[in-house]
């Protein structure tokens, strides 16, 4: 993580996230992406280690968000009261993915003949 600060500090441009988020992890990116307007998203504590999006019944474990605040994705504040806010890393690595998952165009039989 320091290291990806001295980047960050030097105008260099960060390495992406190790290889540890899971697809849970990323659909919790996603998912605060889409509801954090600046604000920050809000999650309630829920029993067995669970945390509950304000306002909704979407729940995840609590080691969900280890990989995404471990790798500068997201900042959870102080851990438990503070609304939940992507960074501009964790945008620039959901913007990776989808550009990455669109597929290449495919030549079709005429255009290729």
């Amino acid at each position: 993580m320091r290291a990806a600060l001295a980047d960050l500090r030097a105008g260099l441009e960060p390495a992406m996230p190790s290889s540890d988020i899971t697809p849970a992890s990323i659909k919790l990116l996603r998912t605060i992406a889409e509801k954090d307007d600046g604000h920050g998203v809000v999650f309630h504590t829920e029993p067995r280690s669970r945390w509950r999006l304000d306002g909704s019944r979407y729940t995840v474990n609590a080691r969900t968000f280890f990989p995404l605040a471990g790798n500068g994705l997201v900042d959870v504040g102080n851990g438990s009261t503070d609304p939940v806010k992507i960074t501009p890393e964790g945008r620039a690595y959901l913007q990776k993915l989808d550009h990455d998952k669109k597929p290449e165009p495919q030549q079709s039989a005429s255009s290729a003949a």
